[in-house]
């Protein structure tokens, strides 16, 4: 069983609780954000959950989470084992690279699944402005959260036949933005030693 049929039959199991079906949206975001979005879309598709009140408690609990990656980052970033990590000669140049281009970093990351961990851990760990850093998590979620979730409702079989003949319009954007998506992120990380050579 995947996490996606685990996440939809936990979530199914409370769904007549509603407060207790919300926080389990916000925690499931925690551990598996975009799988959680999509299950919970498909969810309210069916009724399960209200549409507004689900992507409330995505939106919060995505943000949430990021935060508190990006807290216990730069709280660790003091521990002596994790400084001595963080100064060795070897990472400095990639840290520094980071540093110069972090909130740049972080909106990639939000788009890119897989990246965000490591690269809102560094930003903690790099103490990264904490407005600038809430700031642009807030906004990119704001556009992510809910693009992913009308997405995975409208993929939806009932979805697609109310966009008629532009049906095939949302796969094709979103298999192109899952193609995209690392070349992206190699172009960026390209960039990174003529940068490190200007420094």
């Amino acid at each position: 069983m995947d996490a996606s049929a685990i996440l939809e039959n936990g979530l199914m199991a409370i769904a007549n609780q509603p407060v207790l079906l919300v926080l389990a949206i916000v925690a499931a975001t925690f551990l598996l954000e975009d799988v959680a979005t999509v299950t919970v879309a498909l969810l309210a598709s069916h009724m399960v959950i209200d549409g507004t009140v689900a992507v409330a408690a995505l939106v919060a609990g995505t943000i949430l989470g990021d935060l508190a990656v990006y807290y216990v980052a730069r709280r660790a970033a003091h521990v002596p084992i994790v400084a001595h990590f963080l100064n060795g000669a070897a990472l400095k140049p990639v840290l520094s690279w980071l540093e110069r281009n972090a909130l740049g970093m972080v909106v990639i990351a939000r788009f890119t699944p897989g990246l965000r961990l490591p690269v809102f851990a560094a930003a903690g760990s790099l103490r990264v402005p904490a407005g600038g850093f809430s700031a642009v998590i807030a906004l990119s979620t704001l556009v992510w959260t809910p693009g992913l979730y009308w997405a995975a409702t409208s993929l939806d079989m009932a979805g697609l036949g109310r966009l008629g003949m532009f049906g095939w319009i949302l796969p094709a954007a979103l298999i192109g933005g899952i193609v995209l998506a690392p070349r992206i992120v190699s172009a960026a990380v390209a960039r990174r030693p003529a940068a490190l050579a200007a420094a």
